[in-house]
């Protein structure tokens, strides 16, 4: 797998790389708080979101939303269920490409996927460890006219906080947080 990391980062960065995806195949299941800021060209002010997100391995995400309006979001394999107060709507990733984008490169840095971050994405790595940043940019050109660039950035085996540029310049924050049942439920 390092030969193949040397053509995703410069070669002096890609041992980096594949200690930063070990660890972070090394965690199989994690708990974070999350607050979001969307940013939109079309809107005076921010949406503003906070909730759960929970990661269990290989390729499951639940974000549930605790305001300003409780739902769940649970991404299992390549299906989306929407849970809205009990009423559920399922749909398929393959249906979803925009939605593919994001979940595949966050589920894939959760998962320590160089491989799938590769088959999807341009890849860019910075700095010093235990401190990293990521900047995925989109291979795909039909994507690429909506999302500019992904960024996610972190210490250790922690994801800090994800950031989504879109190409017509809205921008979204997703800062993460440890996981205090007390507060949050």
């Amino acid at each position: 797998m390092l030969i193949f990391a040397c053509f995703v980062v410069p070669t002096a960065r890609a041992a980096e790389v594949e200690k930063l995806m070990a660890a972070m195949a090394a965690v199989k299941h994690r708990v974070v708080s999350y607050k979001e800021e969307k940013q939109m060209e079309m809107l005076e002010e921010s949406l503003h979101s906070e909730g759960r997100l929970e990661y269990i391995a290989p390729d499951k995400l639940i974000r549930s939303v605790m305001k300003p309006v409780e739902m769940r979001y649970i991404i299992d394999s390549r299906q989306l269920i929407i849970d809205k107060g009990g009423k559920l709507q399922v749909r398929s990733l393959e249906n979803l490409p925009l939605v593919r984008v994001f979940v595949e490169s966050f589920r894939s840095v959760l998962a320590g996927d160089l491989d799938t971050l590769n088959k999807y994405y341009s890849i860019t790595f910075s700095g010093d460890p235990p401190a990293w940043k990521l900047i995925l940019q989109p291979k795909d050109k039909k994507l690429a006219v909506y999302v500019k660039k992904l960024e996610l950035s972190g210490t250790g085996d922690d994801i800090q906080l994800y950031v989504v540029e879109d190409s017509n310049g809205d921008l979204t924050r997703m800062q993460f947080y440890p996981f205090d049942s007390k507060v949050n439920e």
